[in-house]
């Protein structure tokens, strides 16, 4: 079982960008947990742990073997985000047995401004 902790606290955003995350879900730090196949993963970002609106990620397994998962913020979903603003985010996993563990959680930098737009 992997132990839960803190992403890299450097997580930068920039407003209107994709954004993607590959988390290497390890037990000791080097060794992955095992194979998660039917396992899923959730993340969201909030202006605060108690926020109603989220912004959410779309994770995906992209190894299952290796226990690796991706976890992509939209272009789309990028923009509506506030420039300046830092957001409170988690990533949670529920395992085939319906159990869900926060894996990481942590807070980002003020989310960039982007200059160029369509």
């Amino acid at each position: 079982m992997p132990t839960p902790g803190k992403l890299n606290p450097e997580l930068t955003i920039v407003r209107g960008d994709t954004t993607s995350l590959i988390f290497n879900l390890t037990s000791d730090g080097e060794t992955p947990i095992g194979n998660i196949t039917g396992y899923s993963y959730a993340m969201q970002l909030r202006t605060t742990p108690d926020a109603v609106g989220a912004t959410t990620l779309t994770c995906t397994i992209t190894d299952a073997t290796n226990a690796q998962v991706t976890c992509v913020l939209s272009a789309a979903d990028a923009a509506l985000l506030t420039a300046g603003t830092q957001y409170y985010y988690d990533l949670q996993q529920t395992d085939t047995s319906s159990v869900k563990t926060t894996l990481v959680s942590g807070i980002t930098q003020p989310v960039q401004a982007d200059v160029t737009r369509p």
